[in-house]
C-alpha cells in the first residue's frame, strides 16, 4: 500500500511543532529538505525521532566521492531512514554512499518533478525525458541504490521495468494547481499505478486545516486500494 510522507519545507519551527501536533498520529513518515534544515540544523532529526517518526532527508548529494561519502555516514548517524542523492553523479559517488548507509535507504534522483522535456532540451541533455529517468535508474539499481524519487506520472513505464525497487513520488496535488510543480499527479493516480510512498508539502502545511488534508489524502490512497 502507498505510504504517505509529510514534507516539512518550513522555516518556522512553531508552525513545524504545529503541523507535527495535528498529524503526528496518523502519520509515520516526514520529509526533511534544505529549508527545514538550513533553518533548525540537527534539532529538527531530534525532534522527529523524539516522536518516534521516520525521516526521509532530502538534501540530494550532488558532489564529489569522498564528500558524499563523509556525508553520508554524518546522516546516518543522525538516525535518518531514507536519504536521497542525484544519480547525475555517477558511479562513483553511488558506491561512495553505498559504504556508509548502514540501515539507511538510499533514494536516487533522476529528473526533479519541476523539470519537463522543455528544459532539459534547453541545457543541452537531449529530448528523452523517458530514456533519461530509465537510464539513471538503471545505472543507480546497478550499483545498489534502493530507490528512486519520480514523477507519479512515470510509473506506467517505470514499474514495468524496475518492478521492486522503492518509488517515491514527490509532486502530489489534491487537485488543480499551478506551482513551479510541472510533472505532477493526485495521491489516487500515484497508488494506481504503483508509488510506494508519495511525498505531499504544501498542500498539507499551507492548508488552514492540515489534520484534514491528511486525512483526505489517507481515505484517496485508501479508496484506491480497495478498489484494486
Amino acid at each position: 500500500m502507498t505510504q504517505l510522507i509529510v514534507s516539512l519545507d518550513i522555516d518556522d519551527i512553531e508552525k513545524v511543532f504545529y503541523i507535527l501536533d495535528q498529524t503526528q498520529d496518523i502519520v509515520d513518515f516526514y520529509k526533511v529538505g534544505t529549508i527545514p534544515f538550513l533553518s533548525f540544523g540537527y534539532r529538527i532529526i531530534d525532534i522527529l525521532k523524539e516522536r518516534g517518526k521516520k525521516v526521509f532527508f532530502d538534501l540530494k548529494f550532488f558532489d564529489i566521492p569522498n564528500t558524499v561519502r563523509k556525508s553520508t555516514k554524518k546522516i546516518v548517524e543522525m538516525g535518518v531512514d531514507f536519504f536521497t542523492i542525484h544519480l547525475l553523479s555517477g558511479k562513483e559517488v553511488i558506491k561512495a554512499a553505498i559504504e556508509e548507509k548502514g540501515k539507511a535507504k538510499i533514494i536516487g534522483v533522476t529528473l526533479l518533478t519541476s523539470i519537463e522535456k522543455n528544459d532539459i532540451e534547453e541545457i543541452g541533455m537531449g529530448e528523452d525525458v523517458e530514456g533519461m529517468i530509465v537510464r539513471l535508474t538503471q545505472l543507480g539499481v546497478r550499483y545498489g541504490i534502493d530507490g528512486i524519487v519520480c514523477s507519479a506520472k512515470d510509473l506506467p513505464f517505470l514499474r514495468k521495468k524496475f518492478p521492486s525497487i522503492i518509488m517515491v513520488c514527490p509532486g502530489i496535488r489534491l487537485g488543480e494547481v499551478k506551482d513551479d510543480q510541472k510533472r505532477i499527479a493526485t495521491p489516487s493516480y500515484a497508488s494506481k499505478n504503483g508509488a510506494d510512498f508519495i511525498v505531499v508539502g504544501r498542500p498539507v502545511y499551507e492548508s488552514e486545516n492540515p489534520r484534514q488534508v491528511v486525512k483526505s489524502i489517507l481515505k484517496e490512497v485508501e479508496s484506491e486500494k480497495g478498489m484494486g
